[in-house]
């Protein structure tokens, strides 16, 4: 251990999560389940901050590696993967560099509505995803700092999924019992969910009031006359 590592001061985990729950706005403390703990609630709601945070960062690497590797896909790429990894992996081969520009800017679109008033759920597949992957890495972090055990982390999120998701639809993408359904008409049909095929996942899924961000509309060039 060198000596700068030896005299940097011990992070205190526990106030530095709770910090971060001041910048949730669209949510009161009582979405994240609670036993009646005061500070339980702060800290699920800055554990989400403290999640989007790495996962925009983590994104980042994620571009940049696939532009090294040629600019294909994660599933013809020898890199390491930080977030691309951690989506749908049967659709490896679609998360290509635009993808995943697409999936950064749907990340920063969904994790910034929480500093809004009023909240605003995913406006597309692609931001349900973020905000699923966003839960996740917070009930890590909780866990992995010794804050909550396993347990008390899936059950401090079960409100707040309530509340922030109009559905689940976008989970059965990782379902491997369910493989092809977002190619099946009758399937959609049948339980009225949205496009599920990645081509879609960055579209508007709704007349919600959120919207998706202008980057990822595809607009067809119009031909000359």
């Amino acid at each position: 251990m060198s000596d700068s590592q030896a005299h940097e001061p011990e992070v205190d985990w526990r106030k530095w999560t709770m910090d971060h729950a001041k910048l949730i706005r669209a949510f009161e403390p009582a979405t994240f389940a609670t036993d009646g703990d005061e500070e339980t609630p702060l800290l699920a709601a800055g554990a989400l901050v403290m999640a989007a945070t790495s996962i925009i960062d983590e994104l980042f690497q994620d571009i940049e590696t696939l532009a090294r590797d040629g600019g294909g896909s994660i599933a013809d790429s020898e890199g390491a993967y930080f977030v691309l990894e951690d989506l749908p992996r049967r659709f490896a081969h679609q998360y290509n560099g635009r993808f995943a520009r697409n999936f950064h800017v749907a990340t920063v679109m969904i994790t910034g509505r929480w500093s809004a008033e009023q909240w605003m759920p995913p406006a597309s597949v692609g931001e349900a995803l973020a905000l699923f992957l966003v839960i996740r890495r917070a009930q890590y972090l909780l866990v992995d700092h010794g804050l909550v055990d396993r347990e008390q982390a899936r059950e401090l999120y079960l409100g707040f999924e309530d509340a922030a998701f109009e559905d689940v639809d976008h989970e059965w993408l990782y379902r491997a019992d369910m493989d092809g359904f977002e190619n099946d008409e009758k399937f959609a049909a049948r339980f009225g969910s949205t496009d599920m095929r990645v081509q879609s996942w960055f579209q508007p899924t709704g007349d919600g009031p959120a919207h998706v961000h202008a980057f990822s509309i595809e607009l067809k060039a119009p031909e000359q006359a």
